[in-house]
């Protein structure tokens, strides 16, 4: 495989860095004129803009056939895989909407918003933050098998990319063979995870009647794959046997894979958390229904 690397470099590193140069040659100008207050001060905002952003910020990103990384001078480097990227969205970073923000965000703020996990350990200063430009927005499109959300006018621009799809899938259709062995083998694990849950529902004179569902982006439920991206659900209804009132049915869902349309195929990557998910979501349903009752449940959620 071919692992030519290509770089595009961050511009608020660049930024941060040729600012901090001006204040320390400003600093070293006062400096020389005996006006140490200014002299000290200007020092200090030339510290701060040279050795933080040399600290906290990726200098370049790194992309090649494989991923693209995220380096750092000092800290270990920040790597995601294509295959474990579910969506890159445009985000304009403010104050209090992302998890992870960091002061530098607040800086050229519109940023690649990465989705999905990171490979190695997930450190504090990780976000999947690739700070947008004509560079990193080429060679993302490039290298990543998908479609970046998020931009302005993104309504025009989906329904200019649905015209297109519809026209695309007339005459070429996107291959399953990635996508269609991703789905049985989470089917037949999630079955067997579904074993010991049905047996203590028995318990409870309950019955779980599980499905699993093709969910759009505009949450439409299907049956069967669309020709879009989608989020391939287990959808499980909780009720006593053959109960037919819907308000008497607890209905629950774990997402098991995020799909989307790559440039010629299906491309899947799998919810890491689903056994986590799965136990936590279906143990706790059971577990309030047996204390409260089926009608409680439904009544309070």
């Amino acid at each position: 495989m071919n692992k030519r690397k290509q770089f595009a470099l961050n511009k608020l590193f660049n930024f941060c860095v040729i600012l901090g140069l001006f204040f320390a040659w400003g600093s070293i100008d006062f400096f020389r004129e005996n006006d140490s207050a200014w002299g000290l001060g200007f020092g200090i905002v030339a510290l701060l803009l040279i050795v933080l952003p040399a600290i906290f910020t990726p200098y370049c990103y790194a992309f090649d056939n494989e991923g693209v990384s995220l380096c750092y001078i000092f800290l270990p480097v920040e790597r995601y895989l294509w295959k474990d990227i579910n969506a890159i969205e445009v985000e304009d970073i403010k104050l209090g909407t992302a998890s992870q923000v960091s002061i530098f965000d607040f800086f050229y703020a519109s940023v690649f918003s990465i989705k999905g996990s990171n490979k190695g350990k997930c450190r504090f200063y990780m976000n999947g933050h690739i700070r947008k430009s004509f560079r990193t927005k080429h060679l993302l499109e490039k290298y990543w098998d998908g479609t970046i959300t998020g931009y302005l006018f993104e309504d025009a621009k989906n329904w200019i990319n649905k015209r297109k799809t519809r026209k695309q899938a007339q005459t070429k259709a996107h291959l399953t063979d990635e996508i269609v062995p991703m789905e049985r083998e989470i089917r037949a694990e999630t079955r067997e995870w579904l074993k010991p849950f049905i047996a203590q529902a028995k318990q409870y004179n309950l019955d779980i009647k599980p499905k699993y569902l093709y969910i759009t982006n505009d949450f439409e439920e299907l049956t069967s794959r669309p020709k879009e991206g989608y989020t391939y659900t287990l959808v499980s209804e909780i009720s006593h046997f053959n109960e037919t009132d819907e308000n008497r049915i607890v209905v629950v869902s774990v997402d098991l894979l995020y799909v989307r349309l790559g440039k010629t195929a299906y491309r899947g990557v799998k919810n890491k958390h689903i056994k986590e998910e799965f136990e936590f979501t279906f143990s706790d349903v059971l577990n309030e229904i047996n204390k409260n009752g089926i009608e409680v449940y439904c009544k309070n959620n």
